[in-house]
């Protein structure tokens, strides 16, 4: 069983993208087949032109920046930002 309901690589882009646009990853999408860069990923700061092989990476990167822990398996509260700890062979 697939998680994609098309079989091509476009397609399975486009929706992952679609997948975005209602958990707040981008603000929308527009595509536009005749153009060089097709997928036009639009978030707060304007409008963002890739080519479908850009837009394969973009998509996974966004859903990680939105979901962030829930989407890496962690816990899904957010404490803020991660603590940096001095490796234990440092001297002060």
């Amino acid at each position: 069983m697939s998680t994609w309901a098309s079989n091509n690589r476009g397609g399975q882009v486009r929706e992952a993208l679609t997948m975005l646009l209602p958990q707040g990853g981008i603000d929308d999408l527009l595509l536009r087949s005749d153009e060089e860069f097709p997928f036009r990923i639009i978030v707060p700061s304007g409008v963002i032109p890739r080519s479908e092989h850009q837009a394969a990476h973009f998509a996974p990167g966004a859903a990680m920046g939105r979901l962030g822990r829930p989407a890496r398996g962690g816990e899904s509260r957010v404490l803020g930002p991660p603590r940096l700890r001095r490796p234990s062979n440092l001297r002060t």
